[in-house]
């Protein structure tokens, strides 16, 4: 957390090591999870120039979500490295992917439940589209009495990739959404870290997420690369783990969601390997 009410998010890249000739993406892991099978591993990076001091590796992506007053009502996105910012004033905007560099940071918001998925046919009439105010004011209300007054805040979502190019093959895309829907849900208390009922605990705002909170963040992600149109298997959100992992399919059992429709489930299992898993 930075001086100020400014939430930071720092998440690693993934190194893909062995794929399995691409068992991860769905119908195959899904249809066949017995060979769904990957080994990669989460990884810092550093610019080292000629001639300078050592630079230690780290995390490359970072996001940013803050309360504003400057723009009161509205949701301002903003992606540093791709130069590109916009202010969002109705919901309607922000289900509008292809409008401008941004729409993966609007698939973050939407994806992360800040807003809902299901208000997208609800506002697609102009005259139904709903001011993003009316959506804050529901999120953090305050003591005033009704009317737009009721929003003093805005939302700022600020991203940036450091020194990664396009195409580099490192998931950069799936773990910036990772990046962000973390961000956003520690942020509305989607996100646990104790057992204290004391309503001003922050412990959830910091600190690696749990399993569950892991795999929502996945799930979430795989979610937010098809609403925003860069897709991906499952393998890609392996930053969100630690370190060298081994990510498989599931055959899929009575009681699971996919029991009946498909072999394997959507979701696979993520095994942290440790030395005596992965000996020299």
């Amino acid at each position: 957390i930075l001086s100020g009410p400014i939430l930071l998010e720092r998440t690693p890249v993934r190194m893909d090591l062995s794929h399995s000739c691409w068992s991860d993406i769905f119908f195959l892991g899904m249809d066949y999870p017995e060979a769904a099978r990957v080994i990669n591993c989460s990884v810092d990076l550093a610019v080292q120039q000629t001639n300078e001091e050592r630079v230690d590796p780290t995390p490359p992506i970072e996001c940013r979500l803050q309360l504003t007053t400057s723009n009161p009502g509205t949701i301002t996105l903003t992606s540093v490295d791709l130069k590109a910012s916009v202010v969002l004033t109705h919901v309607s905007q922000v289900f509008n992917y292809g409008a401008d560099y941004l729409g993966l940071l609007k698939a973050g918001l939407v994806a992360s439940g800040i807003v809902p998925l299901g208000l997208e046919n609800v506002c697609k009439e102009e005259e139904e589209d709903i001011p993003l105010r009316d959506l804050l004011s529901v999120m953090m209300p305050t003591n005033a009495g009704g009317g737009e007054e009721e929003c003093p805040y805005g939302l700022e979502l600020t991203t940036n990739v450091h020194n990664i190019p396009k195409g580099s093959r490192l998931a950069v895309s799936t773990n910036l959404l990772g990046s962000i829907i973390a961000v956003s849900m520690r942020a509305t208390r989607q996100t646990t870290r104790s057992n204290s009922a004391d309503p001003n605990d922050a412990s959830a705002l910091t600190g690696p997420l749990h399993e569950p909170e892991r795999r929502l963040v996945a799930a979430r992600a795989i979610l937010g690369e098809w609403l925003g149109g860069s897709g991906g298997g499952w393998q890609d959100s392996g930053g969100l783990w630690p370190g060298l992992k081994l990510i498989h399919g599931v055959v899929s059992r009575e009681g699971d969601p996919e029991w009946g429709i498909s072999r394997g489930r959507l979701l696979p299992r993520h095994k942290l390997l440790r030395g005596e898993d992965a000996p020299v």
